[in-house]
């Protein structure tokens, strides 16, 4: 008991035993019996129960109790007038909600696509736990939009108040909780391909893309959520000397209070057939003056002499090949530094760029025709799309042809004109196949979207037959995420790495965010005793089954030497990630994933290491291996140094960068390693 209480029993007692007990003794003087030790003390705590104070002066801890109660009971009376009063005026004064502030001017970013809403750094939100926030809700509900943040949503007033409608995958009362759904992957458009996807504001957005090929539909959306048909545009229509076909992956970007329209085509005279012999696909131009989006007749693009032009016949332009514009074009920047993105035909489909101020100067960008490219791509660079984040621009290609294996990769640089594939080409998604290898899902020609500092990826998706041929084009969107160097998470890979144990086989199942689990996903047939393997959102063993990465609340590693699937070790996976490592008990480290960041254009790396003597090995593996690669896995093979050390005997890592093969002023960063993590980063300065 607390020693308050115990001081004031004390003190009861001995006020009893002088009133009460001793009076009673004197007057009951026929009474002879002794009163014991025990006796008396039972009859003190009756006393004590029944007792009433002389003085009917209070306590100061009532004191005390009383104030507190009286200034509890007027705050509780002063919420409750001004919330009467609040009522009361907005009744007498606020005859319709009041109208929202219009949202800030878009800041000016320095080579912004223009075309997507200014790129702001991109962060974790961290968990919500506002208990005052709580606890004084019936205030924020009577206050206005301005006085309440709704982070990732938008404000509405109503009579009832302010209050916050969130974003796709946000909650809580000020829209910062990310929700179950945050990563999921959405469908947009059916059977919309290529889209391009425009955002005048935060709450306002325009989508179009290849529909039947014959005219060109533009959707509007204010959560990028539904989206309803705005207008079609059909060139055929407003002109009045030739038709179009073919009409494919238009560009709509905002200028001068107007919209401009780029799409690819073919054109012929009225009445002739489309498409027609002896012809090509180029690009054209239309332009609309304000938000009804009624475009003129569409012009062959031409930007002048010397410079890049539109071709309706087959084959090259009489300056170059280069300096055709076929399909895909795309412009990029703020309205005082545009640059125009397009592709080109020679040996394959290639990316140029210029900027519209200087159109003469061409880059060459990726593509056969000036960069040895992997067969994987076959021959195919295409639907170029750019945007800026956090210091950095990034380009995005789709390779190999639309039908076949399309897949999404991009580069990285700090400026515009150094997204080439002399940089460091970083997958963002593969195509994705059966048990039986035939093609079953396929990604490309995206557009990147900003909504509120949240980046969306605006991709069509590819459905196939059970022969593994293109059935559907449909259009999805997927929240982007970054890395702390910058780079991004891909689509819908995995890069899955356990420890080993000896003599032991391995399988893995998927346990879905439903509580479903999907088993073996990728069985022991495919992964053996390797201590790898790469999830692409299929799972082969179990039926093909497709589970998004989004949709993915954790994987299992089973782990058998008998055949006897009983054994297995659980990850928890966020939705994202693409590594993902497991380790198994009393398991050995035999693999080191390490990544880092690209330096400038033309930097080469190498990987030294240090032994647990103390003693290095640099190189351990040197630029001929690594070149301009910044990711290797490291088994405990040095190349260059030709001998092998386990990574349980390492204890430092170091990754060397040099510029021109002078290594004598080579920019060195490592990291301390236990010997035992799977994957490892480095960043070097």
């Amino acid at each position: 008991m607390p020693t308050i209480y115990t001081s004031i029993t004390s003190s009861v007692i001995q006020v009893h035993n002088e009133t009460n007990v001793k009076p009673r003794i004197q007057t009951n003087n026929s009474l002879k019996t002794m009163i014991n030790r025990q006796t008396t003390t039972r009859s003190l705590y009756r006393t004590f129960a029944t007792y009433t104070p002389l003085s009917k002066r209070p306590s100061t801890v009532a004191i005390v109790f009383i104030v507190l109660g009286v200034i509890a009971f007027c705050i509780f009376l002063c919420v409750l007038i001004y919330y009467i009063y609040q009522r009361w005026r907005r009744r007498k004064f606020c005859k319709s909600p009041p109208v929202k502030p219009k949202p800030p001017p878009t800041p000016a970013v320095p080579l912004v696509d223009l075309r997507k809403y200014p790129a702001k750094p991109i962060a974790r939100v961290p968990p919500y736990n506002n208990t005052i926030a709580d606890n004084f809700s019936i205030l924020r509900s009577t206050s206005t939009c301005v006085e309440l943040t709704c982070n990732n949503g938008r404000c509405i007033e109503t009579t009832q108040g302010a209050n916050c409608i969130c974003d796709e995958g946000f909650i809580g009362t000020n829209c910062n909780q990310q929700a179950s759904d945050f990563y999921r992957r959405t469908q947009l458009i059916p059977g919309l391909a290529d889209p391009d996807i425009l955002a005048i504001n935060d709450d306002l957005f325009y989508l179009t893309g290849t529909s039947n090929a014959m005219s060109l539909p533009i959707f509007q959306s204010t959560d990028l959520i539904n989206f309803h048909l705005k207008i079609t545009y059909d060139p055929s229509i407003s002109d009045s000397m030739y038709n179009y076909c073919f009409i494919w992956a238009p560009d709509l970007s905002k200028r001068d209070g107007g919209y401009d329209l780029y799409f690819s085509a073919q054109r012929v005279s009225k009445g002739a057939p489309c498409p027609a012999n002896g012809q090509d696909v180029t690009t054209f131009f239309a332009r609309a003056s304000d938000d009804n989006l009624i475009f003129s007749t569409p012009v062959l693009v031409d930007f002048g002499i010397g410079a890049p032009k539109g071709r309706i016949a087959a084959g090259c332009n009489s300056d170059g090949c280069l300096k055709t514009v076929r399909i895909d074009s795309a412009v990029v920047g703020p309205e005082n530094n545009r640059w125009f993105f397009y592709v080109w035909f020679s040996n394959g489909n290639n990316i140029a760029s210029f900027q519209f101020a200087s159109p003469t100067n061409l880059i060459a960008n990726a593509g056969p025709a000036s960069f040895s490219i992997p067969a994987s791509e076959e021959k195919i660079n295409e639907a170029p799309e750019v945007f800026w984040h956090a210091g950095q621009y990034y380009l995005f290609i789709s390779t190999a042809f639309f039908d076949s294996q399309y897949a999404m990769s991009y580069v990285m640089a700090p400026t515009i004109p150094d997204l080439t594939r002399k940089r460091a080409v970083r997958i963002h998604s593969i195509a994705q196949r059966n048990s039986a290898g035939k093609l079953v899902q396929s990604h490309g020609h995206n557009s990147i979207v900003v909504r509120r500092g949240q980046f969306f990826n605006v991709f069509h998706q590819g459905i196939f037959d059970s022969a593994g041929r293109l059935i559907e084009r449909s259009t999805f969107k997927q929240r982007l995420a970054f890395r702390p160097d910058g780079s991004l998470y891909t689509l819908n890979t995995i890069d899955i790495r356990w420890t080993q144990l000896p003599l032991y086989q391995y399988s893995v199942d998927v346990v879905k965010k439903d509580g479903s689990s999907v088993g073996p996903c990728i069985s022991v047939v495919r992964i053996g005793a390797t201590l790898e393997t790469t999830y692409v959102g299929i799972c082969p063993d179990s039926g093909n089954q497709l589970v998004d990465k989004g949709d993915i609340a954790a994987f299992r590693l089973f782990y058998s030497r008998n055949n006897i699937w009983r054994d297995f070790v659980e990850v928890k996976y966020d939705g994202v990630s693409d590594q993902l490592a497991v380790y198994l008990p009393g398991g050995i480290t035999k693999q080191i994933a390490l990544r880092w960041n690209e330096r400038i254009t033309g930097t080469r790396y190498s990987l030294d290491v240090r032994r647990r003597d103390g003693t290095w090995v640099a190189p351990c593996v040197g630029d001929r291996t690594i070149g301009n690669n910044i990711e290797y896995v490291f088994n405990g093979n040095c190349q260059t140094a030709q001998i092998f050390i386990e990574p349980a005997d390492i204890s430092y890592i170091r990754i060397c960068s040099a510029i021109n093969d002078d290594w004598a002023r080579a920019i060195c960063s490592g990291v301390e390693y236990d010997g035992k993590m799977i994957y490892v980063s480095i960043t070097i300065p």
